[in-house]
């Protein structure tokens, strides 16, 4: 008898929550891995439509997982845990998770209180009467590391063309008529023989295996051999074959989320061309389809598809392809085709993403079409919805393309950015000078560019290029953009096209200030910018509150442009009550190479008082200053 349940995802109940699903694993019993807030209702919060529930969990979770129960947020009492566990089961009866007959229905059901978010778990078993027994809850010091000793994740990435012959006006009926019958065709591909699957793991026992070669719908599912190895010779591949033997993590890389997760298995599918209708072997068979006479024109569709699974690390290989993976690549061409159908434009550009978003402990797939790009507004509201039932924050970008994490040829310990600059170069510096105060500083990481760096020397003009090169690496990293950071010349062709330069500006050794800094950043990011002026640089200490403000709120680089110099404002430390304050400047005309250990000593990066100790101002006393604070957009 189960006495307790281990909630091993952080679990909070939110404002406007009324009714969540609970997600675990039949290989990992009795263990909530995470939980999703259910957002399409027929009524109110007691009437879910299970239908669209079902067709959107299909593609958000993966594949091995299940609902594993509900937590009904109301009033408390026993109606309303019976009403979650009806509801739960309910909801796995339309997600097609039903226990057999030998196997009673038990689900985890939560009653939370709507005031104080609190929960209280039970067993729920339906019948006449229902049978409710309390849980207790375990806590897990490493969640991450608990998951992924139980299961093992799984990663398959498949591209389709799909031509389609229409008119040159094609109507909306003949584009959706031939391109269901292409992805029928593939779905129908996806379920016989031709279809076989090429695994490839990161363990020990995976390397001397090879790439394995697993064969679904073949009597003994995997094939006796797998690929060659490097010196030629065949190994064999027993049809006992664990997912375990290709994916036994014995340490978890760090998502850009923060996520841990394991190296998953790699599956690659593909299609026999040698075999025909019925199961012999033949040679490779060229179909000639004549096109109706008025198809005149070609329209080749990509569907990139990507699937996650979680299968229990016992599971023998074959099964996890054939129960697992190959059911998830149908479900999402499914998916795809029925995006692909909405596009008015029959120009669809359907992509799938994986994504492990802050506090989720696996991944989740979002589905998209980029025909019209990502802030196409109907996309916009589809991803409000996707962080909606995933409890995440509604002003900030975590479900984009650019949020997407990649398992494709990376080894673990080796996800870097790729660039060779320095990134947050003032973690630690803790010491300001500043007694009493309070820090307020930039929110996320950023990359720091300074001079004769992407080898332009732009020693006595370029500081403010460097400083809208760091704000703009800024917003990369945040992912609110996928856009490169602008070279100079980028920088100068941009203000030539909005018509604030001349065209020989292009290729000049010309200065720019906050105002053109602002431009840039509207034109390339659609960020918008405040500006503070500053009289003096004597006055630069009065306007700290207002700057302390911006980094609570916004969190972004401030460039701090006067008289022909300009820096990156990255915080302030401020005492109100003293009036006593101290800057984080991050200088941008630093000359030398990309060491941290010279650029702190050397003072390109650090706190600095507006009038040191031995009285010397670090703002100009008789020069104006512009403020650049751009503002984070408030977007998903």
């Amino acid at each position: 008898m189960v006495h307790e349940v281990h909630v091993l995802c952080p679990l909070s109940i939110q404002a406007g929550d009324c009714l969540l699903w609970l997600v675990g694993s039949p290989s990992f019993p009795w263990a909530i891995l995470s939980a999703v807030r259910c957002v399409n209702f027929v009524g109110d919060a007691a009437d879910p439509d299970f239908s669209a529930e079902a067709d959107e969990l299909h593609s958000l979770l993966p594949r091995g997982l299940e609902i594993s129960g509900a937590i009904f947020v109301d009033n408390g009492g026993t109606k309303d845990v019976e009403k979650a566990g009806e509801l739960a089961v309910n909801m796995r009866k339309a997600l097609g998770q039903a226990a057999g007959p030998s196997k009673p229905v038990e689900v985890i059901v939560g009653r939370a209180a709507a005031d104080t978010g609190m929960v209280e778990y039970n067993l729920y078993e339906p019948g006449e009467p229902p049978k409710v027994e309390t849980l207790g809850t375990g806590e897990d010091p490493t969640p991450s590391q608990s998951i992924w000793r139980n299961l093992s994740l799984l990663y398959c990435r498949m591209e389709f063309t799909v031509p389609l012959y229409l008119a040159p006006v094609p109507s909306a009926s003949d584009y959706k008529a031939q391109l269901s019958d292409a992805v029928d065709q593939i779905m129908a591909d996806l379920k016989s023989s031709r279809a076989v699957l090429l695994a490839k793991g990161s363990t020990a026992k995976a390397q001397k295996l090879g790439v394995v070669l697993v064969q679904p719908f073949n009597q003994l599912k995997v094939s006796e051999t797998a690929s060659n190895s490097s010196n030629g010779a065949s190994k064999g591949v027993q049809p006992s074959s664990l997912c375990s033997d290709l994916s036994q993590p014995p340490s978890l890389f760090t998502a850009s989320s923060g996520a841990q997760l394991p190296e998953p298995v790699e599956l690659t599918v593909m299609l026999q061309q040698s075999h025909s209708t019925n199961g012999k072997v033949t040679a490779p068979v060229i179909h000639y389809a004549p096109a109706a006479e008025n198809a005149t024109t070609i329209q080749i569709m990509k569907l990139s598809m990507a699937v996650v699974c979680m299968g229990g690390s016992h599971v023998p290989l074959v099964d996890a392809a054939s129960d697992l993976v190959l059911p998830a690549l149908r479900d999402q061409l499914a998916a795809m085709k029925e995006i692909a159908m909405r596009n008015t434009a029959q120009k669809a550009e359907v992509c799938s993403y994986q994504f492990c978003p802050p506090g989720w402990l696996h991944p989740v797939t979002a589905i998209y079409d980029l025909s019209h790009g990502e802030t196409e507004i109907a996309l916009v509201e589809w991803r409000k919805k996707l962080h909606r039932r995933l409890g995440l924050t509604l002003n900030r970008p975590l479900l984009r393309a650019a949020n997407s994490i990649s398992f494709k040829n990376v080894d673990a310990g080796s996800r870097t950015s790729g660039s060779r600059r320095l990134t947050d170069v003032h973690v630690g510096l803790v010491n300001s000078g500043v007694s009493g105060g309070r820090q307020s500083l930039i929110q996320g990481s950023y990359e720091y560019y300074h001079y004769l760096q992407d080898r332009i020397d732009d020693n006595g003009w370029g500081c403010a290029y460097r400083s809208l090169q760091t704000i703009v690496s800024w917003f990369r990293i945040q992912h609110y953009t996928t856009l490169p950071v602008p070279s100079h010349e980028e920088i100068q062709q941009t203000l030539v096209d909005i018509g604030d330069k001349e065209a020989s500006f292009v290729g000049s050794k010309e200065w720019i200030g906050a105002i053109e800094l602002s431009f840039v950043l509207d034109k390339l990011l659609g960020v918008s910018c405040k500006i503070l002026n500053v009289p003096t640089g004597a006055d630069m200490p009065s306007y700290c509150r207002q700057l302390a403000l911006h980094f609570e709120t916004q969190g972004t680089p401030v460039m701090i442009g006067g008289g022909v110099l300009a820096y990156t404002l990255l915080g302030v430390d401020y005492n109100e009550l003293t009036g006593d304050s101290s800057f984080l400047i991050l200088d941008p005309h630093y000359t030398k190479g990309e060491d941290l250990k010279s650029i702190r000593s050397g003072g390109w990066v650090g706190w600095k008082k507006a009038v040191s100790q031995t009285g010397q101002p670090f703002f100009l006393q008789n020069k104006f200053y512009n403020l650049l604070l751009p503002q984070r957009p408030n977007t998903v």
